[in-house]
């Protein structure tokens, strides 16, 4: 360790918030208590993951109190004890301080810029005071969570003793959702436009759905440490993640901050590769992949060059080398960065792949929005979620509106793909979620489920370059068409589609009739599927027709919680209609259409080279591949 030691439908039905996923303001701001108390950790945690409480304490008096101990109480019985014996010293002279400053840099941004710089820089000195006063203790409650949980601050004051309570809770939950669960399936009578129940059906091919974050800040990220108080590394961070049933991490620290806080720079090589070594060690040791990396400014934007942030992943490699990211002023020295094409040709020529991070979002005096006409190419792709307390905010709905605006820029496919974009590592923008965590009680709080055989370099750089991506904060939505998953080219004979729409989901997030489940054609709703009639965890509903999908580019489909608390957001299944028989979408009719329909003979509902739509490839296919047949 280092330091001391779908737009209208969409903004009704989620509930758009209008609080940034993290605001650059200290945690103890508008604390209503004189002794300001943080909790963060895993206390909400999934299969058998080990819970935890990390407790931070800040005096914001002028007066100092001596800390005795910090105790984890479950039903009036003592289950864990921090004996400190120590003072909390007070820094409620530089709280006032920081305040006042920051009212007065507020009054003065449109009117005064440079005045506002001034008492921005002057910021530091106040903030560095808190941060360093601050004391943080992990509290462990066992592999039972049951019961009525509080934690116990016995202090001293003037002598006289002071407790201060604060109720906790812990849980423990099923594990995600992974694509294998037992499904209701319902298929729609297209004549009569009618549901019917068709019996259950098992989970459905490609791999399994696993789940990771790829958008968090650790105690070597200067605003984590500073603002948040966060003290724990890669390790820590990876611990937190398993507990809360995620299958691997990203850790993104910021490198466009160049600023000399109590006695150190941030953000330096030689942090980055102590950084970097604790997540290889951890690798090693624990046999889960925590990839290190980081997320980088660019381009400059407005009086203040304010820069956009960009997340930057390994293509082969678990951890990503440190890339130089120049910056400076305001108060954590993260302006005047680079252009953005000098950056993302820093990070594609570095054996790395980026995706804007946040793009709608912004902060006062600390980073701007994507500017979209900077004509930059080589980013992947981009989050359509990003919110460390899991909600769906204004940002985020113009982040997914943009994202259907750039699908509806791409060429339709033909010859089976979409057409390469120059310049670019994907065919399309890629949408993902994630965190934006910058302390462990909010890993995972919104994270991108990927199709996976397993977890390593190589698959996460596929699937995030290829798109089989779902954001969530915790249910699980996929499309398949014509056995064709997301991210994916499905080939509709002549026009005949079968769509098959999953929503996986647990307890923890809600029975699948209380979701809202939505098919969408081109960004139109297609269809809302009748969650009210279902039940259970896990449902399945299957479209098979030969006219519905014959002019539809891509389909995307989202699920939400009626009380809005959860949603999951797919990338898009892209559609392309053939002549019978062209079971590979090229155009012509030859020889590797055939022998595709012959290791396809049988049973094989929705397969390209079921041309009849009978839900059997047969001599009647294979009499249409003939027909259309061109030496």
């Amino acid at each position: 360790m280092h330091h001391h030691g779908i737009v209208g439908l969409i903004l009704s039905a989620f509930g758009v918030g209008s609080a940034l996923a993290h605001n650059h303001e200290p945690s103890w701001l508008e604390s209503p208590s004189a002794l300001h108390l943080d909790l963060s950790g895993p206390m909400n945690v999934r299969g058998d993951g080990q819970a935890w409480a990390t407790v931070r304490l800040l005096n914001l008096t002028m007066t100092p109190q001596y800390l005795q101990s910090i105790q984890l109480i479950r039903d009036g019985e003592v289950v864990d004890t921090n004996q400190l014996e120590q003072t909390l010293v007070p820094v409620g002279k530089a709280a006032e301080q920081y305040r006042l400053l920051d009212a007065k840099m507020e009054a003065v941004l449109e009117t005064d810029p440079e005045q506002a710089r001034l008492l921005n820089t002057a910021m530091r000195m106040p903030l560095a005071t808190t941060s360093a006063a601050s004391i943080m203790r992990r509290v462990d409650p066992g592999s039972d969570l049951s019961g009525k949980w509080s934690i116990e601050i016995n202090t001293l004051v003037h002598d006289k003793p002071v407790q201060h309570i604060m109720p906790v809770r812990f849980s423990r939950h099923l594990p995600l959702p992974n694509g294998s669960a037992i499904a209701k399936q319902w298929v729609l009578d297209t004549t009569t436009c009618h549901w019917r129940e068709n019996g259950v059906t098992a989970s459905r091919g490609g791999g399994t759905w696993l789940a990771g974050d790829q958008h968090l800040h650790t105690t070597w990220s200067l605003d984590a440490y500073v603002l948040d108080g966060t003290e724990e590394g890669p390790a820590d961070y990876a611990d937190a993640a398993r507990a809360l049933g995620l299958d691997w991490i990203m850790i993104t620290d910021h490198s466009n901050i160049h600023a000399w806080w109590v006695g150190e720079w941030f953000f330096t090589p030689e942090q980055h590769e102590t950084a970097r070594q604790e997540a290889a060690n951890y690798r090693v040791r624990e046999d889960w992949p925590v990839l290190y990396s980081q997320e980088m400014g660019l381009g400059r934007t407005g009086f203040w060059d304010l820069a956009s942030h960009i997340l930057v992943y390994p293509l082969d490699t678990f951890d990503a080398p440190y890339l130089e990211n120049p910056s400076s002023g305001l108060i954590f020295g993260h302006a005047d960065c680079e252009s953005e094409q000098v950056i993302l040709d820093r990070i594609n020529d570095n054996g790395c792949y980026g995706f804007i991070a946040h793009p709608f979002e912004e902060g006062t005096l600390t980073f701007s929005v994507w500017d979209w006409d900077n004509g930059a190419t080589g980013w992947a792709g981009f989050e359509i979620w990003s919110n460390a307390g899991s909600e769906f905010q204004e940002s985020d709905l113009a982040s997914l509106e943009k994202w259907h605006e750039l699908l509806g820029q791409i060429a339709a496919p033909s010859g089976g793909s979409l057409a390469q974009r120059p310049g670019f590592p994907t065919y399309f923008p890629i949408g993902i979620g994630n965190s934006d965590a910058h302390e462990t009680g909010s890993i995972g709080n919104v994270f991108t489920y990927a199709q996976l055989n397993q977890v390593d370099p190589e698959s996460l750089r596929e699937v995030f370059l290829s798109g089989r991506c779902v954001a969530s904060d915790g249910p699980l939505v996929t499309i398949e068409v014509n056995g064709v998953g997301i991210g994916d080219v499905a080939i509709l004979p002549e026009g005949r589609g079968r769509a098959v729409v999953r929503l996986e989901t647990t307890p923890e997030f809600g029975t699948v009739d209380q979701f809202t489940l939505v098919l969408e054609a081109d960004n139109e709703n297609l269809i809302e599927f009748p969650t009210d009639s279902a039940s259970g965890y896990a449902v399945e509903y299957v479209i098979e027709s030969p006219l519905m999908f014959q002019d539809v580019k891509y389909l995307t489909a989202w699920a939400q919680t009626d009380d809005l608390s959860r949603l999951a957001l797919t990338n898009p299944v892209w559609l392309q209609s053939a002549a019978a028989g062209d079971v590979d979408g090229s155009g012509s009719v030859g020889i590797n259409d055939l022998l595709v329909m012959l290791d396809s003979w049988g049973n094989c509902q929705g397969c390209p080279a079921d041309s009849t739509g009978d839900g059997v490839v047969g001599i009647d296919d294979l009499l249409a591949l003939l027909a259309n047949w061109q030496a």
